[in-house]
């Protein structure tokens, strides 16, 4: 009887552990600092806030405010990965998902974006969101979702990466 017992609360112990991973790192990271969610290595570099994309010929202007992030992502995995779109919240819930299109963003890190074993790549990422405080949800791109890693990266809110608009070339 006993045995059973202990069979039983070891099988519960290890299905506990076998949760839903997307929450398995509740504190987020600072800005800079390397991080691992999987097989995928993130560098989140800097962020900066713009009124308008491109140039006057061909301006966008967003919604809010456009979110400029600058990041590294190494796959140090050894099959092909494809980075999903990447998601943003603040404290109060808002969440936005990365734009689909970088028009008027030079170096944009693009929309499909798959990376090779070892392969390491950099770009800019876009959201169109309020002025605010974010943490982004950087994914461990796994293909099942009760498999996938999400880690949070703080993005801080700060006036010096405010601008009326940043022309094509600056962004590099």
């Amino acid at each position: 009887m006993f045995q059973i017992k202990a069979l039983l609360l070891a099988t519960v112990l290890i299905f506990a552990g076998c949760g839903d991973k997307r929450q398995a790192r509740t504190e987020p990271v600072r800005m800079g600092e390397k991080i691992q969610v999987g097989t995928l290595v993130y560098n989140v570099l800097e962020t900066k806030w713009v009124s308008s994309l491109g140039d006057m010929f061909n301006q966008r202007i967003p919604q809010q405010q456009f979110l400029l992030v600058r990041l590294i992502v190494t796959n140090s995995g050894n099959k092909e990965l494809s980075l999903p779109l990447l998601n943003i919240k603040n404290s109060g819930g808002g969440e936005f998902q990365e734009l689909q299109d970088g028009k008027g963003v030079n170096g944009w890190f693009g929309f499909l974006r798959t990376l090779s074993p070892a392969e390491t790549q950099e770009g800019w990422i876009v959201f169109d969101a309020p002025p605010n405080s974010y943490s982004l949800e950087c994914s461990s791109g796994a293909e099942d979702l009760e498999d996938e890693e999400i880690v949070k990266v703080d993005l801080p809110f700060n006036m010096d990466s405010m601008n009326d608009s940043m022309p094509r070339t600056e962004l590099q």
